[in-house]
């Protein structure tokens, strides 16, 4: 299937995501904030399990995607997706991002309904690409 077009027969651009992104460390979450807002997406940036939950109630609507690292606080990325799901809030795409990165780590990320699993550091031209890919297939 090809790229759709807009009225002037250009490839339509992507539209931006909205995305929420679950870091508990400063210096991640400042790096993969910069890359999606320098790719035009809004996020919204919580440090912890509860900020993130908080966060998708006052917004009550599903994101676009959760980038989300696995290891937090008062949690786990594995639990939150799940509590997303349950409430009806799951987001289009999940992207786990963690330094937990075993066999029953990816395994666990993928049964809890993970679309990715990067181990850190994550290679910033991977993690542009996988967001050009979710904003073309939410443009669909």
């Amino acid at each position: 299937m090809g790229a759709s077009h807009d009225m002037s027969g250009q490839p339509e651009s992507p539209r931006p995501l909205r995305i929420l992104l679950v870091e508990d460390d400063a210096t991640s979450r400042q790096a993969l904030n910069s890359v999606a807002k320098t790719l035009g997406h809004q996020t919204y940036v919580a440090e912890n399990m509860r900020q993130a939950l908080d966060l998708v109630v006052s917004e009550n609507e599903a994101f676009d995607l959760l980038l989300s690292d696995i290891s937090l606080p008062d949690g786990d990325g594995w639990e939150l997706l799940r509590c997303l799901s349950e409430a009806g809030l799951r987001p289009r795409r999940a992207i786990a991002i963690s330094g937990r990165c075993s066999i029953q780590d990816l395994a666990r990320s993928q049964h809890a309904g993970f679309d990715h699993h990067f181990c850190k550091p994550v290679e910033m031209a991977v993690l542009e690409a996988i967001l050009r890919e979710a904003a073309e297939e939410v443009t669909r």
